[in-house]
């Protein structure tokens, strides 16, 4: 949920060709299996699941659905050795063959696009730039969703949606909209609106007696967003007025009391994207309803969940996952 270039992640988990196709392939090889949907909107929607472990045959595993960050890379960019899998190569690493990972590309996206710029939007096609609104990606990647709990394979009852940064609210919806979802990770984003995030960093950033001053340039800029709210040439912080007028306005907690999944909820107190307040009365929400909330607030941990240059994700994923498969 937050603004470049926070909100992207690759990992060091890299696949590479398989042997017989190293030297005559043109294109590095995703290792998932890649299947086209059709939405509710009518666009076909591309996306990719793990390949089921051997030892599975006959066997229907529960599925978690990782929903990326904010930017117009795909979901599987290119590394001089292979491709760079991202955070779904590394919950597919921690599922250990327990789970099917499940990952959504956005569309306007090719398979394999690797921008210049991580993270925002400045190098996207212009489909990509009129798609990416809240509820139109929510829709690409409920779609995906509902089509792999169809599979034979697949436990329907048993559903993980999982989103880092700007993911984690479409997670929510995600878990709102398809009631099949039994448990929901949104990761390192504010459970309030982003507006209130962006409003209170900009009021920390600032030189003291300055905050009030940062604070209203933040409000400004919305304002002039609300005026151009379908606007694909106008941009704030690396993303067009269309993104930030459906995700800024969005909030987290609301998406969250839709639905009726259990919640793991994680966030650095050092985060310089979202918000740690935000995320303290998301909680804080939460357990007032009565809702079933795990938490975990890294003391010193930044938007990757890293203290003191030591990352952290790998850790929180790991957690994720078990307690989603406990």
């Amino acid at each position: 949920m937050a603004p470049a270039p926070f909100a992207w992640l690759l990992l060091g988990l890299v696949f590479g060709q398989a042997p017989s196709e190293a030297k005559d392939a043109a294109e590095p090889r995703i290792p998932f299996e890649q299947f086209t949907v059709q939405d509710e909107l009518g666009r076909s929607i591309t996306a990719y699941l793990a390949p089921p472990p051997r030892a599975s045959a006959g066997q229907r595993l529960p599925v978690i659905l990782f929903i990326t960050g904010s930017g117009c890379q795909s979901v599987w960019t290119r590394h001089e050795k292979g491709v760079n899998a991202g955070l779904q190569g590394l919950l597919y690493q921690l599922a250990q063959g327990r789970a099917r990972i499940l990952v959504v590309e956005k569309p306007g996206v090719k398979p394999l696009d690797t921008p210049k710029r991580f993270g925002g939007a400045q190098d996207g096609s212009r489909e990509f730039l009129e798609e990416h609104t809240l509820a139109r990606w929510a829709t690409a990647n409920a779609a995906a969703l509902k089509e792999v709990l169809a599979r034979p394979d697949i436990d329907p009852q048993r559903v993980l949606v999982v989103g880092h940064s700007e993911g984690g609210i479409v997670a929510a919806r995600v878990a709102a909209e398809v009631p099949a979802v039994t448990h929901v990770a949104p990761l390192s984003c504010a459970g309030v609106t982003q507006l209130f995030s962006l409003v209170e960093l900009a009021r920390r950033r600032a030189p003291e007696g300055q905050g009030d001053a940062a604070a209203q340039a933040v409000y400004a800029e919305w304002a002039k967003i609300r005026a151009k709210p379908d606007s694909i040439d106008d941009f704030w912080m690396g993303h067009p007025y269309r993104r930030w007028s459906t995700f800024m306005s969005a909030s987290v907690i609301a998406e969250l009391h839709r639905s009726k999944a259990r919640v793991y909820v994680a966030h650095g107190t050092a985060d310089e994207a979202d918000s740690i307040i935000g995320f303290d009365v998301m909680l804080a929400e939460l357990l007032a309803a009565g809702r079933d909330v795990t938490a975990e607030r890294v003391e010193g941990g930044d938007h990757g969940f890293g203290v003191k240059g030591q990352s952290g994700m790998q850790r929180v994923c790991g957690n994720v996952v078990e307690w989603f498969l406990k």
